[in-house]
């Protein structure tokens, strides 16, 4: 893991462009609170980059926009590659339906390491991406292992996967598909809805698996007890009680005590909601096509990447933990995905209003004196101390400190100045092309 006091970055997230060919429905752009203006990134900021590139390991060349629409593209390939060590990679995510066999050999010929092809659904009526028809882009991987062996540079090809309600089941059939194209690795992730349009189609389950332990070892002791727990909201506010009602709301509070005191977050509500015999059996139901999943990446030798089905009690920042930096195309430079871009996303029932957080711009400052700012350094120090609260495992969540409703974050309960205690990436639900 990197330290806060690296002196350089390891990782560059480039957006290229924020434009976009399609419309997709679960994209941050298309949601009522985004605030994402439409630009790509001159060159004149590109070679802003430039002290960066003898010392990164890896250079990702896209936002939240589609990389094959960045008019720069194989430009900044070229002048990056020329300048990063010979084992850095250079790569980006597309949906593909933009490439054709010209631009493939130009951009293996400039310096293309991997490439990551946004695939959401394929079965037998076609392959889709944000609800699109996309099926041509078979001639994407056609075109890529063609420029590969043209140019002599081995490209590695891969996939990404949205997982959705909707298209959970398809994973195990996209995966071979992938596959028999010439994928080599596939990225699977699960969605963060931008409103509560989307909010049904989420399968990750917000309890950490510490959480759920603990309730199920509640569940066998309530139940040996002759106890309910399902009964504990109803009867708790009651201004009369019988003996047993006043039973279970002892049993609860006292085990909720002891659970908070060996620092494991309950969210009663949320604990009784995914424990019900129709969560279980629908967790059950992805395990089962995470597992399927598993069985044709092993058949295809292919890197498989899963999102875990339950939040992860250990938490982690891939972005900080690698030493990522996220800069825009005006040159802003940010921490993280996360807080890239001002937007809203859907969670715990609510709408999020996120904030982006800018350490400086390198129009106006070097990015290695960005980098190595105080309050750049302290903010990376902030995160990889993990001591934010677990916020959607918090009986009172969505609260203001986290939605950003009144004002944008500035400290969380805890008094802690990072908002990552209300963030998916960090609970291990999102992942991204690193």
């Amino acid at each position: 893991m990197r330290t806060p006091q690296d002196p350089y970055p390891s990782k560059l997230y480039v957006e290229t462009t924020t434009r976009c060919n399609l419309r997709c429905s679960m994209c941050v752009k298309q949601t009522k609170g985004s605030r994402i203006p439409e630009l790509d990134m001159q060159m004149e900021i590109f070679e802003k980059l430039k002290p960066a590139f003898p010392h990164i390991d890896t250079l990702i060349l896209n936002g939240v926009g589609e990389p094959l629409l960045a008019r720069k593209l194989v430009a900044m390939i070229e002048r990056a590659r020329n300048l990063m060590k010979l084992d850095a990679v250079i790569s980006f995510q597309t949906n593909g339906m933009l490439l054709t066999f010209e631009l493939a050999k130009k951009l293996v010929g400039a310096g293309l390491d991997r490439i990551c092809i946004s695939v959401d659904m394929v079965d037998e009526s076609g392959v889709f991406h944000g609800g699109e028809d996309i099926g041509h882009i078979t001639h994407a991987f056609e075109y890529l292992r063609r420029a590969s062996e043209i140019m002599g540079r081995k490209v590695s090809i891969g996939v990404e996967f949205v997982l959705m309600r909707d298209n959970a089941a398809s994973l195990p059939y996209s995966l071979q598909w992938a596959a028999e194209q010439g994928a080599e690795f596939a990225l699977v992730t699960h969605i963060l809805p931008y409103g509560d349009t989307m909010a049904g189609q989420e399968l990750f389950n917000p309890n950490t698996e510490k959480s759920l332990a603990e309730y199920e070892r509640w569940l066998t002791e309530a139940k040996e007890r002759e106890l309910n727990l399902e009964k504990y909201f109803q009867v708790l506010w009651n201004v009369k009680n019988t003996e047993n009602d006043m039973k279970l709301v002892n049993f609860v509070n006292e085990h909720v005590k002891v659970a908070l005191s060996k620092g494991i977050p309950m969210h009663l509500s949320y604990l009784m909601q995914w424990t019900t015999e129709e969560k279980r059996t629908e967790q059950a139901w992805l395990a089962t096509i995470f597992e399927k999943a598993r069985k044709v990446a092993e058949k295809y030798k292919m890197d498989l990447t899963l999102p875990p089905i339950t939040a992860a009690y250990e938490r982690k920042c891939d972005f900080v933990e690698q030493g990522v930096a996220h800069i825009t195309p005006t040159g802003d430079i940010h921490p993280c995905y996360f807080l890239w871009h001002e937007y809203s996303c859907f969670m715990d029932g609510d709408i999020k209003k996120v904030t982006p957080r800018t350490f400086g711009n390198v129009l106006d400052s070097s990015i290695l004196e960005i980098w190595n700012s105080e309050e750049y350094q302290d903010f990376r120090t902030q995160v990889l101390k993990y001591e934010y609260p677990y916020c959607t495992n918090c009986s009172v969540v969505p609260c203001v400190d986290v939605t950003g409703h009144n004002d944008p974050f500035e400290m969380d309960c805890y008094g802690t100045p990072v908002p990552c205690g209300h963030c998916l990436w960090c609970m291990g639900g999102i992942r991204c092309l690193l």
